[in-house]
């Protein structure tokens, strides 16, 4: 087991920092020998994604504000986190046990704004950076710069500053997510925590937080534990307006948006043709053929069975277009 380090542990009710003392969440150091830069530097990803749409790559470095901000930001999130409680609950993720109980699959996204975004039968999980879980990587990398004034809770936060709330929000959502031993095994098995990380230590790690009073210095979207895609895919069309984008795709080829649309026309197809069989039947009986309201009922409903099939078709090629075009 890795031996603790003591470190300044942040003042209970002080969520704003100051540049001359930064906050260290935790003292127990989960991993050994990746106190030096060199050795930190070795726990990064080969390269990150920049640019529109992630276009371009590039290599990532300890002190590249860009590339920790793509790595631990919120992304796409940021723009929703005022509406984030219309995609999920102020709760804590369920346990990872739990996950598999509800049937649903954990898959690897290492996008932030994908972390614990899920859908039917699954449930994205990002795996938690090794450099995270170093003490020297906040006190000298998340640490605010001089020159930035955010020491008093009137000032704005300064992207250090904002980092390191995405940072101890996203460990209070794995303090969530690993509660049990067996949440642990889980978590080894799918390779969302370093290898090297022991049982004993992470309940060390874990007390060191304070979860029971983080609310105030974690960024707001981890408030909300688990949210809903569907939901999410609501609200960020809602936010992109005319450009038609959601916040992850529901089809991968055309052919599938063609489906799922006509498929729900043809089940509207099929109750419409039931509907008019009944009133046939209806028209042939004597008291229905001579009542004026059922005659006046029927005629609306031929011609709205005419236009509606037609009408859907023309919005659903429409749809198409916006969307195609948009990409």
């Amino acid at each position: 087991m890795a031996t603790p380090t003591r470190i300044p542990r942040h003042p209970a009710n002080n969520t704003f920092c100051s540049h001359k003392s930064l906050p260290v969440p935790f003292q127990t150091r989960l991993l050994k020998d990746a106190s030096t830069p060199e050795q930190l530097q070795s726990l990064l990803p080969a390269s990150y994604r920049t640019g529109p749409d992630g276009a371009d790559l590039a290599p990532p470095g300890l002190d590249n504000l860009a590339f920790l901000e793509a790595e631990l930001g919120q992304g796409r999130l940021a723009k929703l986190s005022a509406r984030l409680w219309m995609a999920g609950r102020p709760i804590p993720p369920r346990a990872l046990h739990y996950q598999r109980l509800l049937g649903r699959e954990i898959v690897v996204a290492e996008q932030m704004d994908l972390h614990l975004v899920w859908a039917s039968g699954r449930i994205h999980v990002k795996p938690l950076p090794p450099f995270l879980l170093e003490p020297t990587f906040w006190s000298d990398h998340l640490s605010c710069r001089g020159g930035y004034g955010c020491s008093r809770s009137t000032d704005p936060l300064c992207r250090h500053r904002m980092l390191w709330k995405c940072s101890l929000g996203f460990l209070f959502s794995y303090a969530g997510l690993i509660c049990h031993q067996s949440d642990f095994f889980i978590a080894k098995e799918m390779h969302l925590i370093p290898e090297a990380v022991e049982w004993s230590d992470w309940r060390l790690f874990v007390s060191q937080l304070g979860t029971e009073h983080i609310y105030n210095d974690i960024d707001r979207r981890f408030i909300y534990g688990e949210l809903r895609l569907s939901r999410l895919n609501k609200l960020q069309y809602l936010e992109s307006g005319l450009a038609f984008r959601g916040y992850m795709p529901h089809w991968n080829r055309y052919g599938d948006f063609f489906h799922d649309h006509f498929a729900w026309l043809a089940s509207a197809t099929v109750y419409i043709a039931i509907v008019l069989t009944a009133m046939q039947v209806g028209l042939a009986t004597t008291s229905l053929a001579e009542n004026d309201a059922f005659q006046s009922a029927s005629y609306g409903f031929t011609i709205f069975s005419i236009v509606r099939p037609v009408f859907a078709t023309v919005l659903i090629l429409l749809l198409f277009c916006c969307i195609f075009l948009s990409k």
